[in-house]
């Protein structure tokens, strides 16, 4: 099988889908049923830290030299695919290029979010139009997980099969914890970690506000922090910034590089996700692997990736969710209990068992 992968998202505008496609590539580079794996690359995409395959006999970089999801970058994309003969060409997201392609499609949508919770209108009407193109065009379309599969599923025009397959997590987040790799100088001391986004549905504010109800009680230690590590837009809210907050210690990180978080990861007190909805939520299996207390809200999907191995609350409830906080971080023995659970739990997500699905589509198709 001949494979062309669109590696545009592997920077650092998309953390979460980067990390997928980087993953996924680094798989079908070693994978037997793959003969010939070409990458499409656009250098004006800033990518800092995600390792794509090095070229090889069987791997081919094709630097794209155009605006990102231009029309001229579309064209560039189809003379790729018509010259490399590939038979397949995979884009982690619905963003499919405009142009007829000369291979067949196979596209990931990771969820339908903002049709399912309050979103600007122009968001929702775009998102339709996207998913109608992608139902269109596509020959194959998968999602992450059963949940995000069904609601794609009730969206979509006209009515078009969605495949669950799993995302993985990378083997660096399994590493015992190494005491040697340096936190940054803003982290004094023992802290609660969310990694994730400022996008509304992610719910910052509602962590942001328990985590600080919290420490002003004195219901956590007063040397205790909130690290905030993730993409953060500058054209959306950012609780942590709001001044009933200045003088509490909250540190926010962007865009870390893998050694840095993993490090995080390893070194939280707890982890806590406050996401209201999520496709999958790769944050929570690099989250598990790495063997930190989890909490986070009972969605469906949510649930479906921590089974029993988080502490379940309600994110709505900011009092709630304090309460949590502060019971969970001096309650070492659940600790012990859910980093035990979290490790064995993270065993069943692996990026070669994903690959393998993915191929096996595409050969049955």
């Amino acid at each position: 099988m001949k494979l062309c992968v669109d590696l545009r998202y592997a920077n650092d505008k998309f953390p979460g889908i980067g990390r997928m496609v980087t993953a996924l590539a680094q798989e079908f580079a070693q994978h037997p049923q793959i003969d010939q794996l070409d990458l499409l690359i656009n250098p004006h995409n800033s990518n800092t830290h995600l390792a794509i395959p090095a070229t090889n006999h069987k791997v081919h970089h094709h630097v794209l030299n155009a605006t990102p999801f231009s029309l001229a970058e579309a064209w560039q994309i189809r003379r790729i695919i018509a010259t490399t003969n590939a038979d397949w060409f995979y884009t982690p997201y619905l963003r499919v290029p405009l142009l007829p392609i000369p291979c067949k499609l196979l596209v990931t949508i990771h969820d339908v979010i903002p049709l399912t919770t309050p979103a600007p209108w122009w968001l929702k009407i775009g998102l339709r139009v996207a998913l109608t193109l992608v139902a269109l065009r596509a020959n194959a379309i998968t999602s992450v997980s059963a949940h995000a599969a069904h609601q794609i599923i009730t969206q979509l025009w006209p009515q078009r099969t969605v495949h669950t397959i799993a995302n993985g997590v990378a083997a660096q987040f399994f590493t015992p914890k190494n005491n040697s790799h340096q936190l940054p100088p803003a982290i004094t001391g023992p802290f609660c970690l969310c990694v994730s986004s400022n996008q509304a549905h992610k719910n910052l504010a509602t962590l942001v506000a328990a985590w600080a109800d919290a420490y002003m009680r004195g219901a956590i230690p007063a040397q205790s922090q909130l690290v905030l590590v993730g993409q953060f837009s500058d054209h959306r809210p950012q609780p942590w910034r709001d001044a009933r907050y200045q003088q509490l210690p909250i540190v926010a990180i962007t865009a870390p590089d893998d050694v840095l978080l993993v490090t995080l990861y390893q070194h939280a007190t707890i982890f806590v996700l406050p996401s209201l909805a999520e496709g999958f939520g790769l944050p929570l299996v690099e989250a598990l692997a790495s063997r930190v207390p989890i909490i986070c809200h009972p969605h469906p999907a949510i649930s479906a990736v921590v089974g029993e191995a988080a502490v379940l609350c309600d994110m709505h409830d900011s009092v709630q969710l304090a309460q949590q906080i502060a019971s969970l971080w001096y309650d070492h023995p659940r600790q012990q209990q859910l980093r035990a659970a979290g490790s064995q739990r993270a065993l069943l997500f692996h990026w070669r068992t994903a690959a393998d699905a993915y191929v096996q589509l595409m050969q049955t198709h």
